[in-house]
């Protein structure tokens, strides 16, 4: 009796220990992932931003996914600007939900080749039988894009956010066609600036 009343008292004493440290680990926010996300966290700080529409791409369900070139600079550091895409997922559906995530402007251009390989790699294995595979492009700031096959049905995708993430089912995988070029766009653009 003895030790199931120490058990019960070291528990009692325990649960509120427990009970802070996840209260301390949920009040810590997320450290950016990006220069883009670090850069628009800065408090006390004037900022200039410059947003440039790039295209969407509609998804099934109403989903969809739109893409802007961004720039973001302190006046006076205009030489300093940083660059990069911000990326909106919309999920559609009854509970329409979004999530934005974003990329450097070093990420783009390896977005755009995995698009590539992605499109190169589905034209290969058309008409094949596989279980299921799965191919994902994923970003520092969690955003992801891919296609599957499973038997010989293939679908295209993109997320975005870590927990709770958000994702479109585009209606084809030559979807990707589309994310691509702006990708590409954003890219040509943002070279420019």
């Amino acid at each position: 009796m003895k030790k199931i009343i120490i058990t019960v008292l070291c528990a009692l004493t325990l649960i509120p220990l427990v009970a802070s440290a996840q209260v301390k680990e949920k009040g810590n926010a997320k450290e950016p992932a990006t220069k883009l996300e670090a850069f628009l966290a800065k408090k006390g700080k004037l900022l200039i931003k410059d947003f440039y529409e790039l295209g969407g791409v509609a998804g099934r369900y109403g989903a969809k996914i739109k893409l802007d070139a961004v720039v973001l600079y302190e006046p006076g550091q205009e030489s300093q600007r940083i660059r990069g895409i911000r990326v909106e997922v919309n999920g559609g559906g009854k509970y329409e939900r979004s999530d934005t995530s974003f990329l450097d402007l070093e990420e783009i251009k390896s977005l755009s080749k995995a698009i590539e390989y992605m499109l190169n790699l589905s034209k290969k294995w058309k008409g094949t039988n596989r279980e299921y595979t799965e191919v994902v492009f994923s970003t520092k700031g969690d955003f992801k894009i891919g296609f599957y096959q499973r038997g010989t049905e293939t679908g295209a995708f993109s997320s975005s956010g870590y927990v709770g993430q958000v994702t479109c089912f585009f209606t084809s995988p030559r979807d990707l066609i589309s994310v691509k070029d702006i990708v590409d766009r954003g890219l040509k653009l943002l070279s420019e600036k």
